[in-house]
């Protein structure tokens, strides 16, 4: 797809095409983030042969999350027998099925038939003349609202921990029944997860060194 997998231009780490995750340590991040000029915009998850990505819904959902939490337009699934890329402005929900956002699924025996349609889809040149958003705008139906209803959802998702974790302190220390103490401690435990996804999200070695903790 003419993606500088291996860096032979030499770029410097922060403008590599396509960044490889780490598969010496588990981690929560996709197989491959293909960039441009440093900025993620197609995650590629890689699975094994032998998982059957074509019936197994964990490896979809895995995909689709991906792709949503960056706010992204679609992403890829392969194991190489298939590619398949989903529609990531659909919210992922647990307990979904493989064909749930499917947005064009290929097998290997398509690959030469079809380079052409592959390639007008996620090929390198495609992302950086920007065929890849002007496409995927118009063709996404979802894509227009998918940025507003992933802060509706990390809204909702940090009020609830805000709510779990009030009842959790007011009933059973006397120090939290006043109101002001019991919302400075949950608002700074909360400010302390936002501030550690954000690095393990960008993948700061300030998150590492923690982590080792």
């Amino acid at each position: 797809m003419g993606w500088d997998v291996a860096n032979a231009k030499v770029l410097a780490p922060q403008y590599r095409e396509v960044i490889a995750e780490n598969y010496s340590t588990e981690t929560d991040r996709p197989d491959y983030s293909l960039t441009l000029r440093g900025v993620a915009k197609l995650f590629v998850e890689a699975k094994k042969p032998v998982i059957d990505i074509y019936r197994q819904p964990e490896p979809a959902l895995q995909t689709r999350k991906y792709g949503w939490n960056a706010n992204q337009k679609v992403a890829i699934l392969t194991n190489f027998e298939y590619l398949i890329i989903y529609d990531t402005t659909v919210v992922p929900r647990e307990g979904e099925t493989c064909p749930v956002a499917r947005y064009r699924f290929y097998h290997f025996t398509d690959y030469a038939i079809k380079l052409d349609e592959i390639s007008s889809l996620i090929s390198r040149d495609v992302i950086y003349s920007g065929e890849f958003d002007a496409y995927f705008d118009e063709h996404l139906l979802a894509g227009s609202s998918q940025k507003q209803q992933v802060d509706t959802l990390f809204l909702e998702q940090i009020n609830h921990w805000r709510v779990s974790l009030s009842n959790e302190l007011y009933h059973k220390d006397p120090k939290y029944r006043s109101l002001d103490v019991l919302n400075d401690v949950v608002q700074n435990f909360i400010n302390q997860i936002v501030f550690l996804r954000i690095c393990e999200d960008k993948n700061l070695p300030l998150y590492r060194c923690y982590r080792s903790l």
